[in-house]
């Protein structure tokens, strides 16, 4: 048998000619545009705490496990809604259902702005993982339905773009809006409220960006539209035809073999990014304790500039290559990153290390649901992301509060730190145990179908009956 890519290395799908470059490229200017600043306010409406906490943390009087709880029972209220929301998503459609709960969290953001104490921002933490819960799953959705694997790993790039530029523009920003004070208010208030007023905006003028399927895209014209419904028909016949996963009940998914090592492997990756997420700002300024804020603010654009970078370079040279290896190396990448980490002494060995932690964490990323899409048909899409994305929320929501309650008691990062080393190495086996297996199906499904053809050469009579 020829090398073996994934399965993807004998393309039965191409763009025709002229037609197809453009509207495909169309059909990425536009989804693109709705991925990119989609991500921006899902990524800063939920991690706006950590920044915030340089400062409201003295304010409300929180202690580091304290607000480890707060920031991580969104995870908590996101787990509970996965299924709900994959339920909703499919009945609704990503147009109404997406644009519907980024209203809503909006709204709970600037409500954020106004809390006197932990109990109140916890609650509010909570309902807001209700309200963002469906938004990222129902991305990723949003791309099967949209394009095929040829174009994933480029999506995959630009969500994570949108996180990028999030941390590069909003850390700055934030730090700048934690040192001033408008409307009256402290800066972290102003931060809450000036973030869900924009949210909110962002998600009425996206109704001109997003839409079920091509068939309604007024952007597409009745040519572009019926090319687009033909070349994704023949891409999920394709995956059929490689055994892709087609059942659409909940408990039928789980039985596949698949599934539930993506579920495993995507639940360690919950613990690693809701960490990093939520306590890089605290890593950068313990590691040099009297800088300011604002300088914090800035430190943080230097990681997220590298994870930008290799979220294009990685993603795009995984779907011109293969899958397994490139979602393996990162996660090396953020271990020697947080190996690094104990001995940085200085603000700019600190960001070294977090620029590693979290290029290790999109490298990961921009694969890891191209990979999944791999497996799953377009009737079981929506239910399988929603399967995949619950195990990560639970540990999402367990990360910060182990952190947060490990420094508390060691008063050091130490144990916090390696846990999450033993997080990624769990990752590490859990995803090449699963590309092993999947390349031995895939492998048994070709050696089948020669067989049959081999037979039906043999038997030619045998075709008629």
């Amino acid at each position: 048998m020829a090398k073996d890519k994934d399965s993807r290395e004998a393309r039965a799908i191409d763009a025709p000619g002229d037609l197809g470059r453009r509207v495909i490229g169309k059909v990425r200017i536009y989804l693109f545009t709705y991925i990119f600043l989609g991500q921006i306010f899902y990524q800063f409406d939920r991690s706006n705490i950590g920044l915030a906490n340089l400062t409201m943390g003295k304010e409300l009087g929180l202690s580091a496990q304290a607000f480890g709880f707060a920031s991580g029972i969104f995870a908590l209220s996101a787990f509970l809604m996965q299924i709900p929301a994959s339920r909703a998503f499919t009945r609704w459609g990503p147009r109404v259902w997406l644009t519907g709960i980024m209203v809503a969290w909006g709204l709970v953001v600037v409500a954020e702005g106004f809390v006197t104490n932990g109990t109140q921002l916890t609650a509010l933490r909570f309902l807001l993982g209700l309200c963002e819960a469906g938004f990222l799953p129902g991305l990723y959705v949003l791309m099967s339905l949209w394009l095929t694997d040829r174009n994933h790993g480029a999506a995959m790039a630009t969500l994570q773009m949108g996180l990028a530029f999030t941390n590069i523009v909003g850390g700055p920003l934030a730090g700048w809006l934690l040192s001033h004070h408008l409307f009256g208010l402290s800066g972290w208030r102003d931060l809450f409220v000036i973030d869900g007023c924009l949210t909110v905006i962002w998600a009425l003028l996206s109704l001109y960006f997003v839409y079920d399927s091509p068939e309604h895209a007024h952007w597409l014209n009745p040519e572009e539209r019926a090319f687009m419904t033909r070349y994704l028909a023949e891409y999920e016949a394709e995956k059929k035809q490689h055994g892709s996963l087609e059942r659409v009940r909940f408990r039928q998914i789980l039985k596949d073999s698949n599934i539930r090592w993506l579920m495993l492997a995507f639940a360690t990756t919950g613990w690693i990014a809701s960490t990093f997420t939520f306590f890089t700002p605290t890593l950068l300024k313990r590691a040099a304790e009297g800088i300011s804020v604002q300088y914090v603010g800035f430190l943080l654009t230097g990681p997220y500039i590298i994870y930008a970078i290799v979220a294009q370079v990685w993603g795009r040279h995984s779907d011109r290559t293969e899958r397994h290896w490139h979602s393996l190396i990162p996660l090396v990448w953020s271990v020697l990153g947080i190996l690094l980490y104990p001995v940085a002494r200085t603000p700019l060995l600190a960001m070294l290390s977090v620029c590693l932690i979290q290029g290790g964490t999109v490298g990961f990323m921009v694969n890891f649901w191209p990979t999944a899409n791999m497996v799953v048909g377009r009737a079981t899409i929506a239910r399988s992301t929603a399967l995949i994305n619950s195990g990560m929320q639970i540990l999402s929501f367990l990360g910060p509060i182990y952190f947060g309650w490990a420094l508390d008691k060691t008063g050091n990062t130490n144990l916090g730190l390696a846990t999450c080393v033993a997080m990624l190495m769990l990752n590490f086996i859990l995803m090449h145990t699963f590309f092993v297996k999947y390349k031995a199906q895939q492998s048994a499904l070709a050696n089948r179908a020669y067989g049959a053809g081999v037979e039906s050469a043999a038997n030619p009579g045998s075709v008629a009956k």
